[in-house]
């Protein structure tokens, strides 16, 4: 039997409607406890938040909905996520057995994914965004459903670097948006919804609030992996994304100085905090190759990365030099794994996409 989404969206909010708050009589609905409903292929997500008279019978609430909708013809799963409100603090989530022993999250609070990874650093300037656009399509290259989201809200460079500056995303009768895909990967990002040259001046919890938006309301459908490029640096944006949903493991990059240490302590800090398993290092712009005389120069010095990973126990994954080609095939709107699946950055993330594959199987 079909998945009538139309059908059990209405029959949902009839069965919200009929849910009262105790020792009132209002329903949930129009107490504001609902934030959002997300149904895809038989799986529901309601999407709550509590204000201050509903927050002594949450517990309850939660059931009752859970409960009330699981009984429904059609929905083979219902997952409760709770959205904060301003003073409230998130609960650590308890972390799951993963593939091969590693403590993991598994990302199932968004619908029909998988895994969700996130592609952090501990400051700018280090080539996160290109080894994020390029780690999806390795991992597309290998057969996977792949899912990338543009988290960095004030410097969104993925429709620049996939060739789609200018496209918009389209809504749908549900008020959900449909990612763009381009190279056989689904994208969301701020920048298809900015005017060129328009500048973010947002506070905290508005980009917080898209973040969600883009992980909750963007029609993802069924993917292997979705990964999130987060914005650079461990501020309260970047931990309350990685709080907000659960993430099965986090690659964080660098630059090879020494100075790089205390980048890579701050991104193990934030995961750790949140119990995400580190997946590994990578080291970007390990050395420079002169294109006329071929001489090796090691422009940040060597070793940050690798010593990085040996410092504190996580794997290492591998080095990436600095090439200029790396850089126009990005400004062109072709990642260099798209145009140069046997240079040096494709190789190397090649080998981190085999990895996940084999992690997280």
């Amino acid at each position: 039997m079909s998945f009538d989404k139309k059908k059990v969206l209405s029959e949902i909010q009839s069965i919200l409607e009929g849910i009262n708050v105790p020792g009132t009589t209002n329903s949930v609905v129009k107490s504001r406890c609902i934030q959002r409903i997300i149904a895809h292929e038989g799986e529901v997500s309601i999407v709550l938040s509590f204000p201050a008279e509903t927050a002594p019978h949450k517990a309850a609430l939660k059931t009752a909905i859970e409960e009330g909708i699981t009984k429904l013809d059609g929905v083979n799963k219902v997952q409760i996520l709770e959205k904060l409100v301003p003073g409230q603090t998130a609960e650590p989530a308890t972390p799951k057995g993963a593939p091969g022993g590693a403590p993991s999250m598994t990302g199932k609070d968004v619908p029909g994914v998988k895994h969700i990874i996130a592609v952090a650093s501990g400051k700018g300037g280090v080539g996160k965004s290109t080894v994020a656009v390029n780690l999806a399509v390795e991992l597309a290259r290998t057969g996977a459903r792949v899912g990338l989201m543009d988290s960095d809200v004030y410097g969104p460079s993925v429709p620049k670097m996939l060739g789609l500056e200018g496209e918009r995303p389209q809504a749908t009768d549900q008020e959900t948006i449909l990612p763009i895909e381009r190279f056989g990967l689904k994208t969301m990002s701020i920048g298809f919804l900015l005017e060129e040259d328009s500048p973010v001046i947002w506070r905290g919890p508005m980009v917080t609030g898209l973040l969600r938006q883009f992980l909750f309301q963007v029609e993802w459908g069924e993917l292997d992996y979705l990964l999130l490029d987060l914005p650079p640096g461990t501020g309260d944006a970047q931990l309350t994304l990685v709080q907000s949903i659960s993430l099965s493991g986090g690659v964080i990059v660098t630059t090879p100085q020494d100075v790089a240490l205390l980048d890579v302590q701050r991104g193990i800090q934030m995961f750790s905090r949140v119990e995400v398993p580190i997946i590994g290092i990578v080291e970007n712009m390990s050395s420079f190759e002169c294109p006329h005389c071929h001489e090796v120069t090691e422009v940040f010095l060597s070793g940050g990365g690798k010593a990085a990973a040996e410092k504190y126990k996580v794997p290492f994954l591998g080095s990436i030099p600095l090439v200029a080609e790396y850089v126009i095939a990005g400004d062109r709107g072709t990642p260099i794994s798209v145009e140069r699946p046997d240079s040096a950055l494709s190789t190397t993330l090649a080998s981190v996409a085999r990895k996940i594959r084999e992690d997280f199987q």
